[in-house]
C-alpha cells in the first residue's frame, strides 16, 4: 500500500485505489473479466463503501471510504487474490496476474473527493474509448449516480455529512464546479502510457503498426494533445515516433 502521512490518515476515511495487470497486460479486456472483477469488490463491503469505480481493460479505478486500513488491506487482498484465482484457472496460466498490490491515495479534503470522482469516471473519455462519461458501461457514472451531476451532489452531501472528511471553503455550487475542473494526475507520463495502450488495445493496433497508419495516428495524437494536454515530448517517448513527425500531422 502507498505510504501516508499520519495526518493524512487521521483527517481523511476516503481513498483512491488503483490496480493494475502485471506489465501493463490487459487482464480485464474482456467483458465478462469486468464483470468478475466488480462482482468481488462488491462482495465483501461491510466495512467498505464503495463511492465511485472505472474498469479498464488493464486497471482499475475505486474510490472507497472506510474508517480502518487493515479493513481495506483484507478487503483488496480478498478481491485481488480471488480474481487471480478465476483468471488464472481461465485462461490456463499460472503466476502473478497483479503489477502490484495496489495503490491507495489518500483524500485530502471535499475538493479532492469531487475531483478523484471526475477523474475517476472521465477515464475512459480521456483514453478515447467513448466520447461521453455515460457511454460507458463498466463505470459507477450511470450504475451508481443514473449520470448525472445532481446524482452525484446529493450522494456526497449524504456521505459527507455522515464522515468525518476535513472541509475546506465550502460555498454553495462549490460541487458543480470541481467537478467542472479537470483533475490533473501529478505523473503525466503514466496517462499517456494508459491512453496510448488502451487506444492501441481497442485498434487492435501495435506501435509499429500504427506509425504507417497515418489517419489513426492523428486521431490518437489528437486524443493526446487535445484532451489530454500531452506534449509532445511526451508523446514522442512513448509513441516511439519524432516530435516533428507528430508536429506534421497539424493536429487543431
Amino acid at each position: 500500500m502507498a505510504r501516508t502521512s499520519r495526518n493524512n490518515m487521521r483527517n481523511s476515511s476516503f481513498f483512491h485505489i488503483m490496480v493494475q495487470g502485471i506489465n501493463k497486460e490487459y487482464i480485464f479486456e474482456m467483458r465478462n473479466n469486468k464483470e468478475k472483477y466488480l462482482k468481488l469488490i462488491y462482495s465483501n463491503t461491510k466495512e467498505i463503501q464503495i463511492i465511485a469505480y472505472c474498469i479498464m481493460d488493464n486497471h482499475v479505478h475505486i474510490l472507497i471510504q472506510s474508517e480502518n486500513i487493515q479493513d481495506i488491506q483484507n478487503w483488496m487482498k480478498k478481491a485481488n487474490t480471488s480474481y487471480a484465482i478465476y483468471y488464472n484457472r481461465v485462461n490456463e496460466r499460472v503466476g502473478y496476474v497483479f503489477r502490484e498490490r495496489y495503490k491507495a491515495q489518500p483524500i485530502k479534503n471535499e475538493k479532492h473527493l469531487y475531483l478523484a470522482i471526475e477523474y475517476i469516471h472521465n477515464n475512459p473519455v480521456k483514453a478515447g474509448i467513448c466520447n461521453r462519461k455515460e457511454e460507458y458501461q463498466f463505470s459507477s457514472y450511470t450504475k451508481i449516480y443514473q449520470a448525472n451531476l445532481a446524482g452525484i451532489q446529493k450522494r456526497m452531501e449524504e456521505i459527507i455529512n455522515l464522515c468525518s472528511l476535513q472541509k475546506e471553503n465550502r460555498k454553495k455550487g462549490q460541487a458543480e464546479k470541481f467537478l467542472l475542473v479537470e483533475h490533473e494526475k501529478e505523473n503525466k507520463e503514466e496517462i499517456c502510457q494508459e491512453i496510448i495502450d488502451n487506444f492501441l488495445s481497442d485498434k487492435k493496433l501495435s506501435r509499429e503498426e500504427l506509425k504507417n497508419e497515418k489517419q489513426t495516428l492523428k486521431e490518437i495524437v489528437k486524443i493526446l494533445k487535445c484532451k489530454n494536454k500531452i506534449s509532445y515530448r511526451l508523446m514522442e517517448r512513448n509513441l516511439k515516433i519524432s516530435r516533428e513527425t507528430l508536429r506534421r500531422l497539424n493536429i487543431e
